[in-house]
This record gives structure tokens, sequence and C-alpha cells, in this order.
């Protein structure tokens, strides 16, 4: 039986997580149920799935006003002290989640993880680290995973010409683009059904180019030789081109459940429907979504800083037009004049040595006015 662990369990990825476990009881010794501050919804969890312990990542005055016996606290729950863990599914979501996966990496044997910040600004650093500590990072985004998958198991990697992440196109993809959408219009997305910041990251393909860098840096492509692509039933996740011209589609059903299982090593049973299955591979038009132009951008040109920069300036701006401060459109309009301007490119120059400069330029790129 193997051990596991879900961190962020009352998140989107965290009850995906669960969904699985639920199913593969038997095959599993639930070790930890985590959450970040919602103690209601772990305590119901815990009385559920009778995980060995819970514990919250935060939130440390509600903590010590709770007591059950299998609660411990976060120092003691992610001490390296302990035997490793077979798995550990990590859903903690924004930059809380880097120093987080950088503790767990030091008590899981495998670390499933969908935190794009953590890839993103982690980088090469968050990578290394984990091999020095013997924890394999296994990518669960449904375009990653099949990315992982593929590159596993295909031998001749020196084939492959092209490599294509693929978009739904979210809810504008056949619309005309308005600066005054409502919160309501762009997080309404066609087929997956996600939190609101990636909903909007979706509608804009800001998501897409977020998932650029992070394919980037997983798998070490070459920046030319990784674009984007729209298959709007998204059912297909990712395509790779061979130098012979052959394409090779990776698809499966449109759920967080089925990268996970088979990450687990369990079998599902979300299969796609093949009755007139149809699809199309389709080149989003870079002028209507910019935000492309500038993900290429950013990768052939600025590197790492770049790809930390944009995510800084991104997830403001989406927090920005969630509280309703600014406007749909405001959104790529800002994060392109961003790169256009003076000091970001100076700050873009410089170079990433290390996690402590991954920390100051988020710093820095949190504190530019857009």
């Amino acid at each position: 039986m193997k051990t596991l662990a879900i961190i962020g369990s009352t998140g989107s990825i965290g009850k995906a997580a669960l969904g699985v476990y639920r199913k593969n009881k038997k095959k599993f010794n639930l070790v930890y149920l985590a959450a970040n501050t919602n103690l209601k919804k772990l305590n119901l969890q815990n009385i559920k799935y009778k995980p060995k312990h819970i514990f919250l990542l935060n939130d440390k005055k509600k903590a010590l006003h709770y007591y059950k016996k299998n609660f411990l606290n976060t120092q003691d729950a992610l001490s390296p002290n302990q035997k490793k863990i077979d798995y550990i599914i990590s859903g903690v979501s924004s930059y809380d989640a880097i120093s987080v996966n950088s503790k767990l990496i030091k008590i899981a044997k495998n670390l499933l993880i969908a935190n794009k910040e953590t890839i993103i600004c982690g980088g090469s650093f968050f990578l290394n680290a984990a091999k020095k500590n013997n924890c394999k990072v296994i990518p669960i985004d449904s375009e990653h995973y099949c990315l992982d998958f593929f590159l596993n198991n295909f031998k001749s990697t020196n084939q492959i010409k092209k490599f294509y992440i693929v978009a739904s196109g979210g809810p504008f993809f056949k619309r005309s683009i308005k600066k005054n959408y409502n919160i309501s219009s762009v997080i309404k997305h066609p087929t997956w059904k996600m939190g609101a910041e990636i909903s909007v990251n979706s509608s804009n393909f800001a998501n897409k180019v977020l998932e650029l860098f992070e394919a980037k840096i997983l798998f070490k492509i070459p920046f030319n030789k990784i674009r984007i692509r729209v298959e709007q039933t998204s059912n297909i996740h990712a395509v790779i081109k061979l130098k012979n011209n052959f394409y090779l589609p990776i698809m499966h059903k449109p759920r967080m459940e089925v990268p996970i299982s088979d990450a687990l090593n369990v079998v599902h049973n979300y299969d796609i429907n093949q009755k007139n299955f149809k699809f199309n591979l389709l080149i989003p038009d870079s002028n209507k979504f910019p935000l492309i132009k500038l993900g290429y951008k950013i990768l052939a040109k600025y590197g790492h800083i770049g790809m930390v920069f944009f995510t800084v300036f991104n997830s403001r701006m989406v927090n920005l037009y969630l509280n309703k401060e600014i406007k749909y459109g405001d959104i790529s309009n800002s994060l392109v004049k961003a790169f256009e301007n003076k000091l970001v490119k100076n700050y873009l120059k410089k170079r990433i040595k290390n996690l402590k400069d991954v920390f100051e330029s988020i710093s820095i790129a949190e504190k530019i006015k857009l």
C-alpha cells in the first residue's frame, strides 16, 4: 500500500484528487490532508476520509484554538525528519505554493503539482532541488502531463520538430473581444470548471502563455519549437509534430482526475465519447489575443526573468479585474505596455541566479506601476 498526502485538499485540485482516492482507497494509506485556512471544510474531509493527520498551512491563530487527536502543526507535518511519502499531490495556489512545494520535495518521493508559480518562478532551481532530494516532479496540468507521458515513452525524441500546447479557446475565441466584458461572461469557460482567476486567464490566452513557460522549463524545449494551438472540445491537450511531418495528437477527456489517476498508477473510467467525434486544430489570432505574441517574445528575448515578470504582472491585473478596479480589456493592454516600459526593460536585462533572486524579482514586479 502506497502512502498518499493531499495538500490543498479543499481546492479544485484537492477535490479531484480526493475523488480519485475515494475510488482507490485500498491502494493508498492517506497520511495527510491539508488546507490553507479553511478549517471547516478540512474538518469535514477529516470526518469523511479519515486521514492519519490533518493540518493547516496558514492561520496559526485559528489552529491554536482547534484540537483534534490527529491535528498537527505545520512545522511537524512538513518536517524533513520523517519517512518519505510515496505520493504528494499539491493543489496549493499562488506564490505561497513556491515555499510550500520547496518543503514538500523534501518529504515526497513523487510530487504531483499543478501550480504555475512554482514551476515558472522556481524554474530550474526548484527542479534541481527536487532532484537533489530524490523527488520526482510530475506535472498534472493536462498539457504538461501529456507531454511528459509522451517524452517518457517515445524513444526517438530527436525526431520531434514542434511541440504544440493546445487550448480550448475560451469563451471568446469566435466572438469579438470587448473591453468591458463583465466577470460572469469572462469566467464562463466552455469545457472546464475552474476557479475565477484561471478562467480569466483562459479567456485571453494568458493561461496558455504561462503553460508555454512551464513547458519550456520542464522539458527544456527551445523557444522556437513550441507554439499554441486551439481545439475547442478540450479533448486534445498536446500535439507533437515530427520531422517527417507526422502529427501525433495526445487526447483524453477534459477532467483533472485523468492525469492524477495516471500519475498515481490507478485505472480510471473517464473515456472520450467517440460517437460523432470531430475536432479541428486551429491557429489562434495573435492580433486578437496579443498575449500570445507577447509570450513568444518573452521566450525568445527575455528568458526566465521575463517569465517571472509576466506571471506577477498578470496575476496583479487579473486580481484588479476581479475586484472590479479595471476593465477586462485593461488586462492584456497593460501587460503588453508593461514590457515596453523602459524601467521594466532594464530589469529584464538581469539574470536570475538562484531562488533568492527569484523572490527578489517577484517583489520588484509586484511594486512596479502598471
